[in-house]
């Protein structure tokens, strides 16, 4: 079936690859936006089926910001949303996508069956309001929200004195947080290297959409 889609990203290469590859799919792009303020004017106008839209959109809203706005305005929009991470918390946005979105790994786009299938469950989603992760490992699912903000201020290069002010904890339940996290990440526990080491590399590891280092 043929959709009319909005594309989103601060990208202009990137989003004429976009557009390129849902026309030969079949489907009538109604606009391209290199924002949320270009996005939102062209969607209140086009009134698209479904919206594909980049995390990372530069300076200004993310693409969770617009995607929020979009469904505001148009309550069954499909939403897929694209990113380089697999897991939004990595960037530190711990809000709770629009019912419905479809969250879809970029190096998944290779894929064209695999985009296809994403536009179709975008569709879907808009209305039956549940949300759905393509082609990510699921490595953080079993991680909740503050275990990745342990992870990201850690690779950020804070000590453990300042993770616990953050996050207003005693300094002794960082460090059993983080050895928490070299468990349930499966890292090399009793290793030489510096818990704070593979705890970082594991997050870069992720943030670059690639598999984390085990040894």
């Amino acid at each position: 079936m043929s959709y009319r889609i909005l594309v989103v990203d601060d990208d202009g290469f990137t989003r004429m690859l976009l557009g390129s590859q849902l026309r030969e799919l079949g489907h009538h792009v109604v606009g391209e936006a290199a924002n949320s303020a270009e996005g939102m004017a062209s969607a209140k106008v086009n009134k698209p089926d479904v919206i594909v839209v980049d995390l990372d959109l530069g300076e200004g809203p993310s693409g969770v910001d617009f995607a929020l706005g979009a469904r505001r305005l148009q309550p069954n929009v499909g939403i897929l949303l694209l990113t380089s991470y697999v897991d939004v918390r990595l960037i530190g946005d711990f809000r709770p996508l629009p019912p419905g979105t479809v969250f879809m790994v970029k190096r998944s786009l290779t894929n064209v069956e695999a985009f296809e299938s994403a536009i179709d469950m975008a569709v879907d989603s808009g209305s039956r309001r549940t949300l759905e992760k393509l082609h990510g490992d699921g490595s953080l699912d079993k991680l909740r929200d503050g275990q990745i903000e342990i992870m990201r201020l850690v690779a950020c290069g804070y000590t453990n004195s300042e993770i616990a002010s953050q996050r207003f904890l005693r300094e002794a339940s960082v460090g059993k947080a983080m050895a928490r996290l070299i468990k349930q990440l499966n890292l090399p526990a009793g290793s030489e290297r510096n818990p704070r080491v593979l705890i970082t590399q594991a997050y870069f590891a992720l943030i670059a959409g690639s598999a984390i280092p085990r040894g």
